[in-house]
Parts: C-alpha cells; structure tokens; sequence
C-alpha cells in the first residue's frame, strides 16, 4: 500500500470511529488538494486576495479601498432586498442589476447588504446597467464598502466558481492551522511533528505569539449568539489582519482565541484600539470582554499563555470590564495557577461561603456588603456614605460578618483572608 493509499485510509478509518479528523490528515489532504489545483492559498482570505486574483476578469476598483482587509466567507448572487436578507455576513455579493438602471432601487440595495454586513459588491455592468451610479460609488467609499465594476462579457460561471473554490481552499487551510494550535497548546500529538506542519503552512517556529480571549454577554445557544458570535469573528479577524498577515482565530468553549503573530506590544495597543471602535461601530462593544494574555516566543509555548488570557476573560466577564491584561491581575496570578481547586474551594466556603449561606437562609445581604467593604479600604465612613447607612451600622454589619465567617477583620491576617476568598470567588 502506497503512502498516499495508506494515508487515506487511515483518516477514514478514524473519522469512522471518531467522527473527527486528526490535523496530520486534514494537512495531508489540503495538501494534496492544492498541490493539484496548483493554487495559491492565503491566510484569512480577504476581499484584496480576491481582487489579486482577478486581473484576468478585467475587473475595476470603483470604491471602497480601505476595505480590501475584509474578510470573505462565501459568494452570494442576489437582485432583490428580499434576497438580501438571507445574508450571514462576510459575502461578497454579485449583482446583474436586472431591474434595470433605476438609481434608486439600487441606493436602497447597496445600503441592505451593507447594514447585513457585506464584505463586498460586485456589479455586473454592461446589459441591465451601463454605468455604476455617482450616489452609489459615493456611499461605497463613505462606508469603505469595496465596489467592483465586472464587464458583461465575463461568464460569472467562471468567477463565482473560482473564488468558491478559494474560499474553500483557505477554509481547510484555517481549520487545519488551529486544529494544529490547538494540538499544541493542550498536548496532544508529537510537538516535533506539528510544528514542522506550521512551518509548512508558513509559520515560523521561532515567530512570536500575542494571545487574547473575547467572550460575549449573552446566553450561549440562541439564535441572537450564534448571530453576534459569526460578527465578533469577523470584526476580530478583520482588524488583526489591517496589522498583520498571519493570526491563528479558534472558538473555545464559547470564545473567540486570537494568536497575533509577531505582535510588538506597540502592534497590540494599535490591534486593541481598532477592535474597539470597530466593534462600537458595529454596536458590539457593550457585549464583549477581553483578556490578554502575554507575547511569547514559540508555538510550542502557547499553552500557558493561552490559559493566562482565558482566565483574564473569565475574570473580566465576571467583573463586566471591557478588558483585562494578564500582567496586571495581581493576586488573581496566584489563584489561577493553583491547580488544586479543591484547596481554593474549601478555603472560600471556610469564610465568605459561610457569609453566602446565611444569606441565603436569612434573606440578608452580608455578602454583598462586605464587597463594598473591600472595595471601599474598610474604610467606615466611606461604607456609611455609599451604603447611605449611619456608621454604627456598618459597625454592627462588620461585627456580624466577623460573626459568621469566624474572621477578626481588626488583624492583617483576617482581612487578607478576607480580601482572598473574595478573589477566590471571582474565578471559581
């Protein structure tokens, strides 16, 4: 059996059992799959590398320009507002404008598909509309929605076939790199074997990595999720790639990872700040929360830096901050890289645990006011102002949770107790 025969039926034999395919296979098969389509494949295909690759088509740039780092998930053809409305976002969309050369109706439908987030459009000129409209190219450059001219002439045959096959060509090359990484990063396979894979893929094993974690604030598994999930994708990879060619996007356990490739921390504040006025453009900023993690040398030594900027956005989701750098997590350090949890847990229900008990069966808010007390230093009168309550009170509050927990917040030791269980909580 030869090792192509022998491969094949290996990956198929897996996929029988596993329903998966293992990285080496689905390498092995994109490989072969380009080798014979004699393609050039691009990272995060964008609307730009369609453009490279369509001199032959005599296509023209009308518009939109600054909108060629927008990525490109698929090629829809479509006439009607009606039809437009089925868009997922990320398309490129081919128009023949075949309700013929009415300026308006065609303002209105260049303005659905880019509310529907259209990556960009393609109009078919020559038969159904001579010229592209002033209003329109206008809008397009406004919006920096990519606009091309096609000449009739063109079989849109031949084009929507080839950028088909593109985009699936780099949908394969995507999932293999992050099934790759994410062999890496939770060890499984031989390290040796995979990072030879990333280099002939075209990462360097001595590249280095900025990892970040993004999560949503909505309930996982509704349709609205799925929505905003596929648009943070797009945001979030568009923006790495105005920067940077190479980046490394998965989902994990409802989080979109990004690995930015060769990021200077200079290139990571610059990658931050367009996330965020892109995704508030896009109305995304109020649902999402980031954590960062660190920039580390080598594939291979990602998974703790993964770990870091997963718990950086556990952390902020759980505290509602926008964003939260692993560096600056202080104690937190200390407790996510404590991997006997059970101590951690004993050690919280030992004192605020006992605060959350009684609440709950005394229908008080112990808990929340010795949060306030932490927050505010311990300080009593500061307590007594924000709480709107008279300082005995909090006296008689504090003397109660001492109470409870057991704790003398009087001694350094009971408030650092305290102040860690709180912590504690955070992450637990």
């Amino acid at each position: 059996m030869s090792a192509c025969m022998w491969m094949n039926w290996t990956e198929s034999r897996l996929a029988e059992k596993t329903g998966k395919h293992c990285s080496v296979c689905v390498m092995h098969c994109m490989r072969k799959s380009v080798k014979q389509q004699n393609r050039v494949i691009h990272m995060a295909l964008t609307v730009g590398n369609l453009f490279k690759e369509s001199v032959k088509y005599n296509m023209k740039l009308l518009a939109g320009q600054a909108g060629l780092c927008r990525p490109v998930q698929w090629i829809h053809i479509i006439e009607t507002n009606e039809g437009a409305q089925f868009l997922h976002g990320n398309e490129v969309v081919i128009t023949e404008c075949i309700a013929g050369n009415d300026e308006e109706k065609l303002q209105r439908f260049v303005g659905t598909i880019y509310r529907l987030r259209a990556s960009a459009l393609i109009i078919n000129t020559g038969m159904f509309i001579k010229t592209v409209p002033d209003s329109v190219i206008a809008f397009c450059e406004e919006k920096q929605l990519p606009l091309f001219a096609l000449p009739w002439e063109v079989p849109l045959v031949d084009v929507t076939r080839e950028y088909c096959q593109m985009i699936i060509d780099n949908a394969a090359q995507e999932d293999t790199v992050a099934a790759i990484m994410k062999d890496l990063i939770f060890h499984v396979g031989e390290k040796d074997a995979l990072l030879h894979q990333l280099e002939r893929l075209g990462f360097m094993t001595t590249c280095t990595m900025a990892a970040l974690c993004i999560s949503l604030h909505m309930p996982h598994g509704t349709e609205e999720y799925v929505r905003e999930s596929r648009h943070l994708k797009m945001v979030a990879e568009s923006c790495a790639k105005r920067i940077h060619d190479q980046y490394i996007s998965f989902e994990y356990r409802e989080k979109r990872i990004l690995l930015l490739i060769n990021y200077t921390p200079e290139d990571l504040e610059q990658y931050l700040d367009s996330l965020f006025k892109t995704a508030s453009a896009h109305k995304l900023l109020p649902l999402i929360s980031i954590g960062v993690g660190d920039i580390v040398k080598g594939p291979e030594n990602q998974d703790s830096n993964f770990m870091h900027a997963y718990a950086a956005c556990k952390l902020a989701s759980r505290k509602k901050e926008r964003i939260l750098y692993y560096r600056e997590m202080g104690i937190y350090k200390l407790l996510i890289d404590n991997e006997n949890t059970e101590v951690l847990t004993a050690f919280y229900t030992d004192s605020v645990g006992k605060l959350k008990e009684y609440d709950e069966k005394n229908n008080t808010e112990y808990e929340t006011f010795m949060k306030m007390y932490v927050a505010c230093d311990g300080h009593q009168g500061e307590v007594s102002e924000k709480c709107f309550i008279h300082r005995n009170t909090v006296n008689n509050y504090v003397k109660k949770a001492e109470e409870i927990m057991g704790i003398d917040l009087s001694s350094w030791e009971g408030k650092a107790r305290l102040y860690v269980a709180l912590c504690v909580e955070d992450i637990l």
